[in-house]
């Protein structure tokens, strides 16, 4: 590698691994953490929040480490409550980050726009769990959810499933979201190859093809974990787990629209206009699963709570990047008179 070259990365590298820093710390202490972390620890909290146990696993040793402690204390930027949750988020965040950088090595044919890749996503996690006023609250168990989603889409992708099934299980313990990552299995088994954006949509999907045995595995796992901490918890305050339904239709009104589209850094409608130009088709399928996810969320989240979709960065990050090369490979190809590259439909083994 040229030596220009390999500064360019180091330049690269540094400066986004530093912007991320700055978002972290930024996300810490900006947003307002709506646990009483004491209680959470203890298994005290409030339902559903109380459920999400993973994180209590890494916060409890972080408290009892003077060191980490002190790492977690910048400059006395935020209380040494919260430098556990601060080291856990940096953590999970880069661990979002490289599974997102993977996905799009595993999609791609060129590469090269790998490195906006991971801009993109940070500028979509900021807005989605930061830049916004209304209902600007933060968990131990979000980043977490944005790293485990961000590998479970890669590994879907590339039809790894053992490793699927421990981020079923892990990332269950840690957030009900992963239940989103069931439909994307079933949507991408069920996707057919050649099929594209003009495809009748029936003609699109086959659920013959669909592995139900494995889709009845995953299922089993989000099952027999949210049953077994609905039972664990079942005295715990259960005031703020109701049905949100009237709630966020009182929401809707124009007034709360820019706080709603802060959703991915208001790039997911430019995702779904475009979808079309998202290649492998078996990868722009996946959109599919976002009806599910808004109306469940209407059904039991806060609409304006944009963090509640914050695990479809990884998704819109990675899309809107192919969106980018088809749209630069289709202009390219004009004004050389060539036809146009087809991008290949290839299923990963």
């Amino acid at each position: 590698m040229p030596a220009k070259s390999r500064v360019g990365i180091i330049v690269w590298f540094a400066c986004f691994g530093l912007q991320t820093l700055q978002f972290i710390r930024f996300y810490i202490a900006k947003t307002a953490f709506y646990l009483d972390m004491p209680k959470y620890l203890a298994g005290h909290e409030r339902i559903p929040f109380q459920e999400r146990v993973l994180p209590i696993l890494f916060l409890e040793p972080v408290f009892r480490s003077p060191w980490i402690m002190r790492f977690a204390h910048p400059n006395g930027l935020f209380t040494p409550e919260l430098g556990p949750f601060y080291v856990l988020s940096l953590i999970t965040f880069v661990i979002a980050g490289i599974f997102v950088q993977k996905l799009y090595s595993a999609l791609t044919e060129s590469g090269t726009l790998f490195f906006i890749v991971y801009p993109l996503f940070l500028f979509a996690a900021m807005w989605s769990y930061v830049i916004h006023i209304e209902a600007n609250l933060s968990y131990p168990y979000d980043m977490p959810s944005v790293a485990f989603f961000a590998a479970g889409l890669y590994l879907i992708y590339t039809r790894k499933f053992i490793p699927l099934l421990i981020v079923m299980f892990l990332g269950t313990l840690n957030r009900e979201t992963t239940l989103f990552l069931i439909g994307i299995f079933i949507i991408d088994a069920a996707s057919v190859a050649g099929s594209g954006p003009s495809t009748r949509f029936r003609d699109r999907f086959s659920l013959h093809q669909v592995p139900w045995l494995r889709v009845a595995a995953l299922a089993s796992i989000w099952l027999a974990i949210k049953i077994t901490l609905a039972h664990i918890f079942a005295g715990n305050d259960n005031s703020e787990n109701f049905v949100r339904f009237a709630y966020n239709l009182n929401k809707m009104g124009p007034r709360l629209w820019p706080a709603m589209l802060n959703i991915c850094g208001y790039m997911l409608p430019i995702v779904w206009l475009l979808r079309g130009n998202i290649a492998p088709v078996r990868f722009a399928n996946y959109l599919y699963i976002m009806p599910f996810w808004f109306a469940i969320m209407f059904y039991t989240g806060v609409v304006i709570e944009t963090r509640i979709y914050g695990e479809l960065c990884s998704f819109v990050a990675v899309a809107l990047v192919l969106i980018s090369e088809r749209l630069i490979a289709k202009i390219n190809h004009q004004r050389s008179g060539q036809p146009e590259m087809q991008f290949s439909e290839e299923v990963a083994a």
